[in-house]
């Protein structure tokens, strides 16, 4: 019973993984839109820059690919075992 558990919760986190593909095409998608960012002026304060959003923009992407080797790691692993923990 546990290890069926344990499978329904691999096949589960894989699913969500799988989540990843949509989220590079997403930051792919905003890259585009970082050449219409207006400077901040002196009382928009608030608002973040061109700087800091694509500063923003390359620390997600590299925690995404991150992420992304692992899950391919993990995912090989899943498959070899016939999807079982």
């Amino acid at each position: 019973m546990q290890v069926q558990a344990a499978n329904r919760h691999a096949m589960n986190k894989y699913r969500d993984l799988a989540a990843v593909a949509l989220v590079r095409t997403a930051l792919d998608e905003a890259k585009k839109l970082h050449k219409k960012i207006q400077e901040p002026g002196e009382t928009d304060w608030r608002v973040p820059g061109r700087d800091e959003v694509d500063g923003a923009h390359a620390k997600a992407a590299v925690q995404l690919t991150s992420f992304h080797a692992a899950t391919v790691k993990w995912e090989k692993e899943l498959v070899s075992k016939g999807w079982r923990v």
